[in-house]
C-alpha cells in the first residue's frame, strides 16, 4: 500500500522533471485559451497568452496563437513583435511568415509582404496557403490576372478548399466574368459538405450587385436574412445595396433591424451614420458615428466623416485621441483618414497653418497608396477629341418617349451638387448621381466601330433603372471628356459645365479624401488637369453653344436669384421661387458636399484659397500660363 510518505512517490517523474512540468502547464494553459476562443471569451484568451509570454514561456504555438489573436484584434504592432520572436526561434516554420505577410499587406506594405511570402515559398514551394496569400497580395496590388493564376495553383494543391474557391469567384467577379463567378458560387451552395452557406450567399449577392442586377442581389440578401435571421452582415450588405441605389429610407430601415439583431456591431452604426448624413439628418449622423467610436475608437473612417461637419468640441476625449493617436502599426488608409480628420479640425479652428500641414501629410501618404491618374484623364480626353470633335452629326430618330437628359460636367468640387439640388426641386427630375453608364459604354466600344450608338445604349440603361423618367441629371463630372460624343449622338440632351475659381477649386479637391480621384493628392496634377480641362471645355463651349451652358459657382452664390433664373430659363422650365432654396431638397446626397448643400446658399467659401496661399504655390505656374485664369492670382 502506497502511503503519503512513500519513497516511490517522492522519486516520481512529477518531481524529477521540472521542464516536463513547465511543458504541461503551458499545454494546459494553451488548451484553456483555445477553449476560451471557441466560446467567444476573447479577452480571457488574450490575458492567458500575455501572462504566458510575460512569464518567459517559449513555444511556437504560443507565439503564433497570440500573434494571430493580436492580428484579429488589429493590434498589428504586437502581432509583428511576437512573429519576429517566433521567427528567430523557429526559422523554418512557414505559417508565421505567411501571417507576417498578411499584416504587411493590410498595412499596404506590399514590398515586405512579398518578401515574407517568398521566404515561405523557398521553405516549401508546394504550400497551398502561400499560393493563396500570394493571390491576396496580387489582388491588392490590382494584378487580378496574376492573383487568379496564383490561386489556381493553390486550388490544384487543395482542390476541396472552399475558401480558395470563394476567392476565385470574387476575382472572377472583379474581372467581369460574372457567369463563371456565379457558377462557382452555385456549385459551392449545392455542396452538402458545406454546412454554413452564409458567405456564399453574400458573395453571390455581391456578384449580382456588381453586375447591376439589383433585383437578384436584393432577392439573395432577403433569402439570406430569412435563412440566417441573426446574420448581421446580411442586414449590413442589404442596407449598402439600398443606399447605393439611392433608396436611403429602405437602407435606414434595414440597418435599424440589423442593429436590433446585433447592437454590438459598430459597422452598423457607421452605416446608419452615413445614411443619416446623406438624408440631411446631421445631428443623428453625429450621434450614431460617435456611438460607433465609443465601441471602437479605431474606426478612423468615423473621424473622417465627422470632421467634415463637426469639430468635436462637445467630445474632448475623442478629440484628444484623434489628435494624439500613435500612427505606428496603423494601416496606411487609416493614417490618411487621421491626417485628413486632423486637418479638418484645424481648419474649423481657423488654424490654417496646421491644417495645411496635415492636408499635405494626408495627401503625401495617400499618393504612395494610389499613384496619380492625371495622365489617364488627359490622354482619354485627347483621344475622344481627335475621334469625335467636329464630326458631322448623325441624325437619329428622336423618340419622344425618351427622357430629357441633362449632363452636369466639370471638375470635382465645382458646385455641381448645389446645381443638382436646385434641379431636384423639379418634381419631374430624377438625379442619377455620379453614374458611370456613359464611361462604361465608351470603354466597351474602343476602338469605335460603325455600329457605335452610345445614345441608344445609354437610354436603354436609364429606362431599365427608371422606366417612367421624364428628366434625368447625370452628374458624373468626368463626362466632360465625352462632350463631342454627347453632341454628336445624343438627342433631347443638355450639357452644363460647372466652373469655379480655379484656386478655390484646386484647394477644395486637395482637401477632400476622394476614393477614386487619385490625382487629387498632388497640387501640380490637380492644377495641370484643371487647366487642360478648362481649355478643352472652352473649345467645346464655343462649338456647342446651343447645347452647352456655362455655370459659374462663384457668380451663383453672389447673385443666386439672377443666376438660377438664368439656368432655369435656358432649360426651358417654368420658373418657381422654390429653386432659390435648394437646401430644402429632401433628396439623399451622396457626394462630398452632402453637408454643405443642407445650408442656404452662401458665399463664405469664395477666395478661401488665400488662407492656403503657401500650400497652393505649386499650382501658380499652371494657372498663370492661361490668360483667362491668371487673373485669379491677383
Amino acid at each position: 500500500m502506497k502511503g503519503f510518505g512513500d519513497n516511490k512517490s517522492l522519486n516520481s517523474d512529477k518531481f524529477n522533471h521540472p521542464k516536463r512540468d513547465k511543458d504541461l502547464v503551458l499545454k494546459n494553459k494553451l488548451d484553456f485559451a483555445k477553449s476560451c476562443l471557441i466560446t467567444g471569451k476573447i479577452f480571457q484568451a488574450e490575458k492567458i497568452y500575455s501572462q504566458l509570454v510575460d512569464n518567459g514561456f517559449i513555444s511556437y504555438e504560443l507565439f503564433f496563437s497570440y500573434a494571430l489573436l493580436s492580428r484579429n484584434r488589429l493590434n498589428f504592432k504586437l502581432s509583428k513583435n511576437l512573429l519576429t520572436r517566433s521567427i528567430s526561434k523557429y526559422p523554418t516554420k512557414i505559417d508565421h511568415y505567411i501571417l507576417f505577410a498578411e499584416i504587411c499587406r493590410l498595412e499596404k506594405d506590399f514590398t515586405k509582404a512579398q518578401e515574407f511570402l517568398l521566404t515561405a515559398f523557398k521553405i516549401n514551394p508546394r504550400n497551398a496557403n502561400t499560393a493563396y496569400n500570394f493571390s491576396l497580395l496580387y489582388r491588392d496590388l490590382g494584378k487580378k490576372e496574376e492573383a487568379l493564376s496564383s490561386l489556381n495553383k493553390a486550388i490544384k494543391i487543395l482542390p476541396t478548399n472552399h475558401v480558395y474557391k470563394l476567392l476565385k469567384a470574387d476575382l472572377l467577379k472583379d474581372l467581369g466574368n460574372f457567369n463563371e463567378s456565379s457558377s462557382i458560387l452555385l456549385e459551392l451552395y449545392s455542396d452538402k459538405n458545406i454546412k454554413d452557406k452564409k458567405d456564399i450567399l453574400l458573395m453571390l449577392s455581391s456578384v449580382k450587385r456588381i453586375d447591376n442586377n439589383f433585383n437578384e442581389a436584393e432577392k439573395i440578401l432577403l433569402e439570406t436574412i430569412e435563412k440566417y435571421p441573426k446574420f448581421s452582415q446580411a442586414y449590413l450588405n442589404l442596407s449598402d445595396l439600398y443606399f447605393e441605389n439611392k433608396l436611403s429610407i429602405k437602407a435606414k430601415k434595414i440597418v435599424l433591424k440589423g442593429i436590433n439583431i446585433n447592437p454590438e456591431m459598430p459597422e452598423m452604426l457607421v452605416n446608419l451614420g452615413f445614411i443619416c448624413r446623406n438624408l440631411g439628418e446631421i445631428e443623428d449622423a453625429k450621434k450614431y458615428l460617435l456611438k460607433a467610436l465609443s465601441m471602437n475608437k479605431k474606426l478612423f473612417i468615423c473621424y473622417m466623416n465627422l470632421s467634415t461637419f463637426y469639430n468635436f468640441s462637445d467630445n474632448p476625449r475623442e478629440l484628444e485621441y484623434l489628435m494624439n493617436v500613435p500612427l505606428d502599426g496603423l494601416n496606411q488608409e487609416d493614417i490618411v483618414r487621421i491626417y485628413f480628420s486632423r486637418a479638418n479640425v484645424y481648419h474649423s479652428q481657423k488654424n490654417f497653418f496646421e491644417a495645411a500641414r496635415n492636408y499635405k501629410l494626408a495627401n503625401d501618404c495617400k499618393s504612395r497608396i494610389y499613384p496619380s491618374n492625371k495622365t489617364h484623364y488627359i490622354e482619354k480626353s485627347i483621344l475622344i477629341k481627335e475621334k469625335f470633335f467636329n464630326k458631322k452629326e448623325e441624325l437619329n430618330n428622336l423618340n419622344e418617349t425618351n427622357p430629357e437628359l441633362i449632363f452636369i460636367v466639370g471638375m470635382p468640387r465645382s458646385g455641381s451638387t448645389l446645381l443638382e439640388n436646385i434641379f431636384s426641386l423639379n418634381q419631374d427630375v430624377i438625379d442619377l448621381g455620379e453614374i458611370e453608364i456613359l464611361r462604361d459604354i465608351m470603354d466597351q466600344h474602343v476602338p469605335f466601330n460603325k455600329e457605335f450608338n452610345p445614345y441608344k445604349e445609354y437610354i436603354d440603361q436609364v429606362k431599365k433603372l427608371h422606366p417612367q423618367a421624364k428628366i434625368t441629371t447625370d452628374k458624373n463630372l468626368f463626362n466632360y471628356m465625352f462632350c463631342p460624343v454627347i453632341n454628336q449622338y445624343f438627342r433631347n440632351t443638355k450639357m452644363i459645365l460647372c466652373l469655379r475659381n480655379p484656386l478655390d477649386n484646386i484647394l477644395s479637391i486637395y482637401r477632400t479624401n476622394f476614393n477614386k480621384v487619385a490625382f487629387s493628392s498632388n497640387i501640380k496634377d490637380i492644377a495641370e488637369l484643371y487647366v487642360h480641362h478648362y481649355e478643352l471645355m472652352k473649345l467645346y463651349a464655343e462649338t456647342y453653344r446651343n447645347n452647352l451652358f456655362i455655370y459659374s459657382y462663384d457668380e451663383l452664390v453672389i447673385n443666386p436669384t439672377f443666376q438660377i433664373r438664368k439656368i432655369i430659363d435656358w432649360l426651358g422650365w417654368d420658373w418657381s421661387e422654390k429653386y432659390l432654396s435648394p437646401h430644402k431638397s429632401k433628396r439623399s446626397v451622396f457626394t462630398a458636399s452632402s453637408e454643405q448643400v443642407r445650408n442656404p446658399i452662401h458665399s463664405n467659401s469664395l477666395r478661401g484659397w488665400e488662407k492656403y496661399r503657401d500650400l497652393l504655390q505649386p499650382a501658380f505656374p499652371y494657372i498663370s500660363k492661361n490668360k483667362d485664369l491668371r487673373r485669379y492670382l491677383d
